[in-house]
């Protein structure tokens, strides 16, 4: 197994011999390099200064109990897994914890060997599909976002294109009416004014023709963009539908 594929699990447990047991079981499947620690205190300086994949707390510690530190976690806003590890007639503690968003917790007095891996490793994807599904749905608000902005963009840049384009015809009606009804009756040095001065205008009117045209043509390539962001977002939203939470495996939690 490639080293960037195990998961570094921070391992909380006052009692010493369990905390060894944990230890052993997790290392045991080269799944998981376990980072042991017998006190909350402890646990917190490490989640300041270090990455871990997963957390595995135990309520009842000295000092800081697990509690404490997955509502530190919590109020820290970490971006991190937590298992609880619970006593027998603790559910109160366990729905606390969840509420605190711990992914699951496991009852000490119905501990499995073999089945605590599969749970540690279940719960490490159930946090990936979740921030994937997290991340999906950030990218389909912001496009939802974009979406509108662009079909704002798109409408003026389309009305804008169409004022310019009525005002060019406009602009050159009047410039050759001006023309034909004013010159007959100029006197040459008139003439010459009047064509001097209708030349700068037509001039001048090229130059909005050219912007017109990158109006309409900028116009296009956003009302694209538009189309292609609405395809987008309508794939992602599609896609997130789809997505169902991976089945979680049965566990002694329950």
């Amino acid at each position: 197994m490639d080293q960037s594929d195990v998961l570094r699990v921070l391992v909380a447990e006052d009692e010493e011999s369990f905390l060894r047991v944990l230890t052993t079981v997790l290392e045991s499947t080269k799944r998981f390099t376990v980072y042991p620690f017998e006190e909350g205190e402890e646990v917190v300086k490490a989640l300041k200064t270090s990455h871990f994949d997963i957390v595995i707390l135990d309520y009842k510690m000295p000092g800081m109990s697990g509690l404490n530190v997955l509502q530190w976690i919590h109020e820290q806003k970490l971006d991190i897994p937590v298992i609880m590890l619970t006593g027998a007639g603790s559910e109160n503690i366990a729905v606390e914890a969840m509420k605190l968003g711990a992914y699951d917790y496991i009852r000490k007095d119905s501990f499995d060997r073999t089945h605590f891996p599969v749970i540690v490793n279940g719960v490490y994807e159930r946090y990936l599909f979740k921030r994937d599904k997290e991340q999906r749905e950030a990218r389909a608000r912001k496009l939802e976002r974009d979406i509108v902005a662009f079909e704002l963009l798109s409408t003026s840049l389309s009305s804008f294109a169409q004022d310019v384009s009525a005002t060019l015809s406009a602009v050159t009606q009047l410039t050759d009416e001006s023309e034909r009804t004013l010159h007959p009756l100029l006197p040459p040095h008139g003439k010459e004014y009047l064509n001097t001065y209708l030349k700068k205008i037509r001039e001048e009117y090229r130059t909005l023709i050219a912007i017109g045209r990158s109006i309409v043509s900028l116009s296009k390539v956003v009302n694209e963009n538009y189309l292609k962001m609405q395809s987008m977002h309508k794939s992602e939203v599609d896609l997130i539908a789809k997505l169902k939470t991976p089945s979680e495996n049965t566990s002694q939690t329950n």
